[in-house]
């Protein structure tokens, strides 16, 4: 069985990652501010910002594959707090990337469309990056570095939703937890994602490690949808009223950091090099719905939880 060391396992992706490769995946999964716990994969607290901490840790675990999912990613922190979003985004992932080139591993860094300043959209591998804000900023150096690091890496960007193993929402869950409570709340018409549910990234990671593909790869939904447009997407498939959801936009809004608008992704090389295509959205909030519906979310949260937490 093949090793994977999943870094930000406490977060959104890297727990939804943790949990399901650990089936075929002997899997390490590392966190630092808020622990997890789990039978069916090693846990380890560490600070992998701290120099020689990454190295220490893979050299002990002696990963086959490492994805970097640790990162600061709340954008408007990151405004307020520079030197924190630059030492968790920028120079952490040059540590393990370097690390993981010393033990010989293969690593995927999680990157974002953040990176784009969301004038063009429709944004591929090749194109220039322009950030905006502190966050966007952070991240791009973190992809210089990682690849600076370590020309085998891979840095793939995405913009995610799913179920939180924390005790807080992705933006699916924050308007899901709006439309269920038929509390108003506003979506922006002119914020344009391609939205990837996080296990569907699964398969596309396992594909990664098995041709050792390396640089830039985008890994985007099929659907191209303002976040207005999302939050009506997510009350269709758990037929709930979308009326709720109120159309703004991003001024309203009244956020420090300045955004970019349209953010969406074409994924030309996990199509032509992989064989992976995106997921539709309709199908994605399918797979959403039923990974509760199947006691998924209540497992994944089991993981920060102990085991406490109630089923649903």
């Amino acid at each position: 069985m093949r090793s994977i060391l999943i870094t930000g396992a406490s977060g959104l992706l890297g727990s939804n990652l943790a949990l399901e490769m650990s089936t075929d995946w002997k899997v390490t999964a590392q966190y630092y501010q808020h622990q997890i716990a789990s039978d069916r994969f090693a846990c380890e607290c560490v600070d992998l910002s701290v120099e020689g901490a990454a190295e220490a840790l893979l050299q002990r675990v002696r990963p086959d594959v490492v994805i970097h999912c640790a990162a600061l990613t709340h954008v408007d922190t990151c405004e307020k707090q520079p030197d924190l979003a630059f030492r968790l985004n920028a120079k952490m992932p040059g540590l393990v990337a370097a690390a993981a080139k010393k033990v010989g591993a293969y690593l995927v860094h999680i990157s974002t469309d953040a990176v784009f300043d969301g004038e063009q959209g429709g944004y591929r591998e090749n194109d220039p990056v322009h950030p905006v804000n502190i966050y966007a900023r952070s991240k791009v150096e973190g992809e210089e570095q990682v690849l600076a690091e370590n020309a085998n890496a891979a840095v793939l960007r995405v913009n995610i939703f799913g179920w939180n193993a924390q005790d807080k929402f992705s933006l699916a869950e924050w308007f899901l937890d709006k439309l269920e409570q038929k509390h108003s709340c506003k979506g922006f018409t002119d914020v344009f994602i391609t939205p990837t549910l996080v296990n569907a990234l699964v398969p596309l990671l396992e594909a990664m490690a098995g041709t050792g593909t390396s640089g830039i790869v985008h890994a985007a939904g099929a659907d191209c949808v303002s976040k207005y447009e999302f939050g009506v997407r997510i009350a269709q498939a758990f037929a709930l009223d979308s009326s709720v959801i109120e159309p703004s936009t991003v001024e309203e809004a009244g956020l420090l950091a300045v955004r970019g608008r349209r953010l969406c992704l074409k994924s030309e090389r996990m199509e032509s090099e992989l064989g992976i295509f995106p997921l539709d959205l309709e199908s994605a909030l399918q797979k959403m719905c039923s990974l509760r519906e199947n006691g998924y979310k209540a497992a994944l949260q089991d993981l920060t939880t102990g085991g406490r937490h109630e089923r649903i």
